[in-house]
């Protein structure tokens, strides 16, 4: 074999072992990103089962420590860690009979490039108990999430939720506005975010929460900005409580 031949075949070698470290590299990152988004679920899911009982702690030890950190609610955002605590309430005597259920469902998770951030979106849908009622009496609760994650020493945290209500209502309550039970929730919670919300956007008003990720198939924004642009929202109810 002459030398030419020899140099020819490991350069040709050099060329696949190059290729295959790259394959390998990129697979290793789809696996992560699976796991990352398996790991994402797992903490929204658990957030939702804190909620069922309002367990303070464990809810507020889901959220990062970080400055960014914020819940933004019906009435409005609560900001960094105190705003976190502060809506959450640790201490807060919760009667037994008080249930909040509210089903995490239907997610799309976008993890960034770099695997330190994501957003997701999800469907929350539940039923509130917050009083003993015979027969049962329960609020049913329709939501849209809107979560940015932070991973912080290999752990997935939440660093900013946006709830934007759907709406709430009791089985049989035709009148409009709050119900019994979120408007003394709503007191007894002195609302008092770091930054009110200007618009009442529950049903009916129309209102499009902003999608965090571009269309699946065509790849393009979608529409929701251009909807809620004709939409004439009324003031946050939730202020003038």
């Amino acid at each position: 074999m002459n030398t030419q031949t020899l140099e020819t075949r490991l350069n040709s070698l050099e060329v696949e072992v190059k290729a295959l470290k790259k394959q390998v590299k990129d697979r290793d990152k789809e696996i992560q990103t699976l796991q990352d988004i398996e790991d994402i679920k797992r903490l929204q899911c658990a957030y939702g089962y804190y909620l069922e009982h309002w367990m303070s702690d464990e809810i507020i030890d889901c959220f990062s420590n970080s400055p960014e950190v914020s819940g933004t609610f019906v009435e409005g955002t609560y900001n960094g860690p105190e705003g976190i605590r502060k809506y959450f309430g640790p201490g807060r005597v919760v009667p037994p009979e008080f249930l909040h259920m509210v089903m995490q469902v239907s997610p799309v998770i976008t993890v960034d490039k770099d695997g330190k951030r994501a957003k997701g979106r999800w469907y929350g849908y539940g039923t509130i108990l917050s009083r003993h009622t015979v027969p049962l009496d329960p609020d049913y609760m329709a939501v849209i999430y809107e979560m940015d994650y932070i991973k912080e020493d290999g752990v997935w945290k939440i660093l900013k939720l946006r709830l934007n209500m759907h709406y709430a209502y009791t089985s049989g309550r035709t009148t409009q506005g709050p119900s019994a039970s979120e408007n003394g929730s709503a007191r007894r919670m002195k609302l008092n975010p770091d930054v009110w919300a200007e618009y009442d956007t529950e049903y009916p008003s129309g209102y499009i929460y902003p999608f965090h990720f571009k269309h699946p198939v065509t790849g393009k924004p979608t529409s929701e900005a251009k909807r809620n642009a004709t939409l004439k929202l009324k003031p946050n109810k939730y202020k003038s409580w």
